[in-house]
């Protein structure tokens, strides 16, 4: 993981008249990337700022991003590997990575004001907190509180020029107050996704249509070699799936070291819905499964290419895909 140089050696003393050259924590350019900083509550906080000062940071995540793409343009070369530190916290943002972005890099917090900081609402209730079109991009760090109509974030995926395949999404918290509809929404294909180490929990609608990851329905819709992986899943309306549930799922992915807990809420809730996709033969290993093993509203395998179910510990023990000592044995059975 590309990460930011928080502190080093300045290469030179202060120079007179060259804004920010005394900053001790040294500079911040590498020869094919950039460390750009947001921090909306700074004092010197503004969008004019070029970014690469932490003295002087932007005052917006899309304002860090179009000043990133502005230096990529400015200095004609492809600024993959540039990392956005972003501290403070209250950020109420519909952020766009766009297609002219560079691939591959980084949007981490490095905030300190509360646990899981900074917090990220979207600007709108039908708007999502962030919209990726671009590969390789590695978001981590972040509370997001996604709205009734949206995602904490949405991949998109047209098949044709929008691409977010090979997307990281590690250690942040998707906490839906009891109100939001998708923690991860994946809008189309994006392939290679890695989603690792997040909490998902309190995402609830009317009707309970809320998901913490879903696949929408779409032409381009069908996830590949995904791995999702030591992440906690509670209290959601719906952990994994897609609606309609037949149509569209993952390909070919990895569910490792996963913690479904049964939820109060909705105790029938899907938790990892597979049947979709036109492949399967998904990995299913090493989870933890809270609530009913093989009946509906639980945990459901691709029909033609089930894959591997084997190796999970389950609470369903009555069912025979169970053995006594909670190990699941088989695939879900309808």
């Amino acid at each position: 993981m590309r990460l930011p140089l928080y502190r080093a050696y300045p290469w030179y003393p202060g120079q007179m008249g060259v804004h920010g050259s005394d900053v001790p924590r040294g500079i911040r350019a590498a020869p094919t990337a950039l460390t750009l900083f947001v921090d909306r509550t700074h004092n010197d906080a503004s969008n004019d700022h070029d970014g690469t000062d932490p003295e002087h940071p932007n005052a917006t995540i899309q304002g860090s991003i179009t000043r990133l793409i502005a230096h990529q343009t400015a200095q004609a070369v492809n600024l993959r590997g540039s990392v956005i530190v972003v501290g403070g916290t209250g950020y109420a943002e519909t952020v766009v990575v766009p297609i002219t972005a560079p691939h591959n890099c980084t949007l981490v917090s490095s905030s300190t004001n509360e646990e899981w900081a900074p917090t990220w609402t979207s600007g709108a209730a039908a708007e999502d907190c962030l919209e990726l079109r671009v590969p390789g991009w590695t978001v981590t760090g972040f509370r997001f509180r996604p709205h009734t109509a949206a995602a904490g974030i949405l991949l998109s995926h047209d098949g044709a020029t929008i691409f977010s395949d090979r997307t990281r999404i590690l250690g942040n918290d998707f906490d839906g107050l009891w109100s939001g509809l998708y923690g991860i929404n994946s809008s189309g294909s994006p392939d290679q996704v890695i989603v690792a180490g997040n909490r998902f929990h309190e995402l609830n609608t009317a009707g309970q249509l809320a998901f913490a990851i879903y696949v929408s329905n779409t032409t381009w819709a069908n996830p590949y070699l995904w791995i999702v992986q030591d992440n906690i899943f509670t209290e959601n309306d719906n952990n994994i799936g897609q609606v309609p549930a037949a149509d569209r799922s993952f390909n070919v992915s990895l569910f490792e070291g996963n913690k479904f807990i049964q939820g109060v809420i909705n105790p029938t809730a899907i938790q990892l819905d597979l049947r979709g996709g036109s492949r399967g033969e998904n990995t299913v290993v090493s989870n933890y499964f809270g609530g009913d093993y093989s009946q509906p509203g639980g945990y459901w395998a691709h029909a033609a290419n089930p894959g591997s179910w084997v190796g999970n510990i389950a609470e369903d023990v009555a069912e025979p895909e169970v053995a006594d000592n909670g190990f699941t044995v088989a695939v879900p059975s309808p």
